[in-house]
């Protein structure tokens, strides 16, 4: 069961979005589009997404929320999914470097293909599964946040 967020302030379309996404046995968390604040991100984080649905309003007041995610440590790896009637829509989802774009009103079976192609990729059968221990991942976090060694052994040599 994969989670997806649905930020968007037409219930038409969270209503769609949820006929279909429930429909495949996934969970919704429909947030409003339009408000930023850090009680917004922090629900999202918490809703701990595997996709976002993002909808872009014609008046184009709302990407700031999209950059305000991507900002997040915790949130810049989920692959977000515009949604619009705008008609330069694709020219915005390349510019902003969103991971897909519907065009709206949304085509059902458009949305069931890119929906499944973020959610339902399965792990071929017979695949070895490993469990890393939590302290591993740590240590490898800590490791991949420092600088270089050949770096900082560049900086003490002095220029010439």
């Amino acid at each position: 069961m994969s989670r997806v967020v649905c930020l968007s302030d037409t219930v038409s379309l969270v209503r769609l979005v949820r006929e279909e996404v429930t429909i495949r046995g996934h969970l919704l968390f429909p947030f409003p589009g339009s408000q930023l604040n850090d009680a917004l991100r922090q629900a999202v984080r918490q809703a701990a997404p595997d996709v976002v649905l993002f909808e872009l309003t014609s008046t184009l007041d709302n990407p700031h929320i999209y950059f305000f995610l991507r900002a997040d440590k915790a949130m810049w790896r989920v692959p977000v999914i515009f949604l619009s009637s705008r008609p330069d829509l694709e020219l915005l989802a390349t510019a902003l470097g969103a991971d897909g774009y519907l065009p709206l009103p949304l085509d059902r079976a458009a949305f069931r293909v890119t929906l499944s192609a973020y959610l339902d990729t399965s792990v071929p059968s017979g695949a070895p599964h490993i469990e890393v221990p939590r302290s591993t991942l740590q240590r490898y976090a800590s490791l991949m946040q420092r600088p270089p060694l050949m770096a900082r052994v560049m900086a003490g040599v002095p220029a010439v």
